[in-house]
């Protein structure tokens, strides 16, 4: 069996399509996706029922899936935040199908292979576990790279040293082969006997390549990138204002997209802590201020 997996598609339909397609051009016949399908986009419903149509599919949840099929327990009918109004459209628009099909998803799973146990969860535990691992946050790799330009090569050998600053605790993890996704950095590296992959993220990447990445398994583990048609994303979110502040939203998107780095959303986010004091959701008055007072660079 030949396993295409896939994490952190974050609404960009071109490029989850273009790695599916790539997919089949390498024979997958099994994928193993890692969570953070929706949000941010007019894609959803394209992004889950593609989803759905994969064959030998094992998916799991993120964290922005979660806050999703959570409203769904509760049922707003309005929004009190506006910080939130993406997650709230986002449950308003996704069909009856995909919502049940991703109130579906487990947070975790298992895939028994003739080449090992393979651990599928969104987030690994080193992630954000210290100072020290900063090099596996998508905001402090493009810090450190906006200091001193490094190459991806160098970016994946600082992850591995971190990683192995924890082997005694990689080596308490489930399974052979460790899935996480959760960072957007792609990485393969080896801890404790145990191998750690992140395909990338799909749909917004954050190692300053713009290509979709994502990985294949068949004994062997191939890290891919796949270029799109990125302009047919950024058109689709530059005319996508259906909420107060998608406008926003969705030039910290384009941002993203178009650097493939952190840099400009995590900027946002220090300046909305300062903003806001640090409250989580923010109330309105402090968002609309953290919103027309960011300076994009």
């Amino acid at each position: 069996m030949i396993y295409a997996v896939i994490a952190d598609i974050h609404g960009n339909y071109p490029a989850f399509r273009a790695v599916i397609e790539d997919a089949r051009t390498m024979g997958a016949e099994a994928y193993l996706l890692l969570g953070d399908y929706l949000r941010d986009t007019p894609f959803l419903n394209d992004v889950a029922d593609t989803i759905r149509s994969l064959p030998n599919l094992t998916a799991i949840l993120g964290n922005g899936d979660i806050r999703i099929i959570s409203l769904d327990k509760t049922r707003p009918e309005v929004c009190d935040h506006e910080q939130m109004l993406p997650n709230f459209w986002t449950y308003k628009n996704l069909s009856r199908e995909n919502m049940e099909f991703l109130k579906s998803l487990p947070e975790s799973a298992d895939v028994i292979t003739p080449f090992g146990r393979l651990h599928l969860s969104h987030s690994i535990s080193l992630i954000g576990h210290s100072p020290r691992l900063g090099i596996f946050h998508s905001g402090d790799y493009a810090r450190r790279m906006e200091r001193t330009p490094f190459t991806m090569r160098d970016g994946m050998r600082s992850m591995q040293r971190a990683a192995e600053e924890y082997a005694h605790e990689v080596a308490g993890y489930p399974g052979d082969i460790c899935l996480f996704g959760h960072n957007h950095l792609q990485f393969l590296g080896r801890v404790s006997g145990k191998t750690l992959l992140n395909p990338g993220s799909c749909g917004m990447p954050g190692d300053y390549d713009t290509r979709a990445p994502y990985a294949i398994i068949d004994g062997e583990i191939s890290l891919r990138r796949v270029a799109y048609d990125i302009d047919r994303t950024i058109d689709a979110v530059r005319g996508f204002t259906p909420y107060p502040h998608a406008g926003f939203w969705g030039r910290l998107y384009i941002s993203h997209l178009r650097s493939a780095s952190d840099l400009t959303v995590s900027r946002f986010w220090e300046h909305a802590r300062r903003t806001g004091g640090g409250s989580f959701p923010m109330d309105n008055d402090a968002w609309r201020r953290a919103v027309s007072t960011y300076a994009f660079k």
